[in-house]
């Protein structure tokens, strides 16, 4: 037999299967305690039950017998029944031996009608109404179990080859008590443990002989970015005026209890249905640039991340503003300050809806002039009763760090009567197929519903704000293939050509490892994260917003970088050029993008301000642990008559060698104490 024949296999490879696409809930902290999930350092297992229905699951926790007879066990459970009254059920039945926790989804078909592990009122720790004793649900099928820490660890299979493979293990094995069974092992274990402020001090600390420090965990947050057209500099000596700014506010984080190292992670509702929009009205307010350059106004296209929990993005925007840090860069630029801000426009939580809600805040300060004539251009909005609960939005945190009394806040949602419209609310079941796109058919030119709905709601929006703003009357279009081209790389393919044409090529490389990859929204740790989000982000808006005068002009790469010598205000990059986006009738090979974009952290002020005590609450101090493997592994676990046997054949193979030796002794002892024959 050749050498290279020979497969040898692990025993160890031999006795489990692996389920290597599960997806697992991890452990977070904050400033008071603990979230998530984990196993113990060796991982935790037990004898696998799978419960389908509420049937079953009522009969298997009234099975004092079942429950007895073994010492632990894995509860595999149908993703239907992962709320918060049957697993407080499971942990009371079970106690100390419930180890651990398996969802299934048993197809796409099968998914729960709601799904969302956040709470019925988000982000409720750090609101506007934090004092007021009154509280909307805006998210009322919430269950509120990501909030909740566990002492076993949690996993979820969603791929349904990996579900008929853990269905067919059970069927084989479990037919009754009197045969082998199937048993589970997960493992999650974290690093992280208690509150922040402990882990964080923990990350210092030397844990080997080598005096080499182990990171326990790391500081939630990404990278905010903002941009402009480049046009609209305020530079020293001149003073920006007071209420010349416009601020136009996106999210892109989410979050979800149950992350994968490569997957979906959810997020089509919220936040990419806004970030379409808001990239969508940003390119036409590059287009048509000409009007508002005129003007004395400002506005300033803004991405926070890291808004998910408890606001952090947006506290940490507001940290900087205070501190003159807004915008970062050159000094000569004139700070912007909560003074100047004319305006808050939030796209926020958004979905394939027939009406949309805007709400007006504070109604006294609220241009009606402005809501009106958005009203008239776009029947499909309507305004919120005056001074109505807002709902959970960035914008909140802008209203309560500076005066509510300042300047008002504009929020365009989907809801109905005080409820979100996404069901699927912070879950990674907030798929495209929520808005109605079938994405294994979506090309980078398909025009779907959603792509269509979104042009609806784009082209009166920049209408109104060239009416209310600059002060005349104007059509404004988009093309529908910019839209279709945003919808396709931002829910399907990052790795799209509207990304290369937006960049260099240097930029437009660092892409290609997300091929086939939508856009990813989860929480993000600082500075650890790939930040692949927001450099898509911030490539895109630069160039939507460029100076459109240099696409008239046919630079060459050398003549655009020494451009950019002359100039530190603005950026220059040499891009092959995105097509559909150039009025110019002429068309070169490669074009020069000025234009004005900044990224500055989005982690929380709380751990950058030195000796901040961690344990506060004046700002979000959210961390996620570190951990080295997960893992989910099924095995088989032999009956009480088997294991009993292989003992007594174990003690009689080893009697028997003991014999055996004894006698290969005593004689060996015999023939080496006889003479040589010669």
């Amino acid at each position: 037999m050749s050498v290279s024949c020979v497969q040898p296999k692990r025993i160890a490879d031999q006795m489990y299967v692996s389920f290597d696409r599960a997806r697992s809930c991890v452990r977070r902290l904050n400033g008071t305690h603990e979230i998530g999930c984990q196993s113990s350092t060796s991982g935790n297992s037990g004898r696998m039950y799978m419960i389908d229905n509420d049937q079953e699951f009522n009969s298997f926790i009234t099975d004092t017998k079942l429950i007895d007879s073994y010492r632990s066990f894995i509860i595999a459970l149908n993703v239907n029944l992962f709320t918060t009254s049957y697993v407080d059920k499971l942990m009371t039945s079970l106690g100390s031996k419930l180890n651990g926790l398996l969802l299934y989804l048993k197809s796409s078909s099968s998914r729960p009608d709601y799904f969302s592990q956040d709470d019925q009122s988000p982000n409720h720790r750090y609101s506007y109404y934090l004092n007021q004793t009154q509280v909307v649900n805006w998210n009322p099928q919430g269950n509120g179990l990501f909030f909740r820490s566990f002492p076993f660890p949690m996993m979820f299979i969603d791929e349904q080859e990996d579900y008929e493979r853990l269905v067919k293990f059970y069927r084989q094995f479990n037919i009754s008590q009197s045969t082998p069974t199937c048993g589970l092992e997960l493992s999650t274990f974290q690093n992280a443990a208690h509150t922040s402020k402990t882990c964080i001090r923990r990350n210092g600390i030397s844990h080997s002989l080598l005096d080499s420090s182990e990171t326990m965990c790391d500081p939630v947050g990404g990278l905010n970015v903002y941009s402009k057209l480049p046009q609209s500099l305020t530079i020293a000596p001149k003073i920006r005026q007071p209420k010349s700014v416009i601020l136009i506010l996106a999210a892109t984080d989410s979050f979800q209890m149950f992350l994968k190292e490569k997957g979906p992670t959810g997020g089509a509702q919220q936040p990419a249905t806004a970030l379409i929009i808001f990239l969508s009205l940003a390119h036409l307010i590059g287009q048509e640039q000409n009007e508002f350059n005129q003007q004395d106004k400002e506005i300033i296209f803004v991405t926070l991340d890291g808004d998910a929990l408890d606001y952090s993005a947006s506290f940490k925007f507001l940290f900087d503003m205070k501190n003159g840090d807004f915008p970062t860069g050159n000094r000569n630029e004139d700070p912007i300050r909560s003074e100047h801000i004319h305006s808050i426009i939030e796209f926020q939580s958004l979905s394939l809806t027939d009406k949309l809600s805007l709400y007006a805040y504070p109604s006294a300060l609220a241009n009606q002039t402005f809501i009106d004539t958005l009203k008239q251009n776009n029947p499909m909005i309507v305004s919120a009763m005056p001074d109505s609960p807002l709902p959970p939005a960035s914008s909140q945190i802008f209203l309560r760090e500076t005066s509510s009394s300042s300047f008002p806040v504009y929020i365009l949602t989907s809801n109905h009567e005080n409820e979100l419209s996404n069901h699927y609310y912070h879950s990674f079941f907030d798929d495209p197929s929520t808005l109605a796109i079938n994405i294994s058919s979506l090309e980078y030119n398909s025009t779907t519903e959603f792509s269509q709905w979104v042009k609806l709601i784009v082209e009166p929006f920049a209408q109104t704000l060239i009416e209310y703003f600059v002060g005349s009357t104007k059509n404004v279009t988009i093309k529908q293939e910019i839209i279709n081209n945003l919808v396709y790389c931002v829910l399907k393919n990052i790795n799209c050509p509207l990304i290369h044409n937006v960049t260099n090529q240097t930029t437009g490389n660092a892409f290609d490892s997300f091929n086939e990859t939508s856009l990813p929204f989860s929480i993000n740790t600082y500075p650890t994260s790939p930040a692949v989000t927001s450099r898509f982000v911030q490539s895109i808006l630069s160039y939507l917003l460029r100076d459109r005068m240099l696409d008239t002009m046919n630079l060459t790469e050398k003549a655009c970088e020494q451009l950019s010598k002359n100039d530190s205000f603005r950026s220059y990059t040499y891009v092959g050029g995105y097509t559909p986006s150039i009025m110019s009738d002429a068309f070169f090979s490669g074009y020069c993008v000025r234009s004005y974009s900044r990224s500055v952290s989005s982690m929380s002020p709380a751990f950058t301000i030195d000796n901040y005590d961690l344990s506060q609450t004046t700002y979000p101090v959210w961390t996620e642990s570190r951990w080295s493997t997960i893992s989910l592994r099924l095995f088989i676990i032999p009956t009480r008559k088997h294991e009993i046997v292989t003992l007594v054949i174990g003690i009689l193979l080893l009697s028997t060698s003991f014999v055996v030796c004894l006698i290969l002794r005593y004689y060996t002892k015999i023939s080496l104490l006889q003479p040589s024959s010669s």
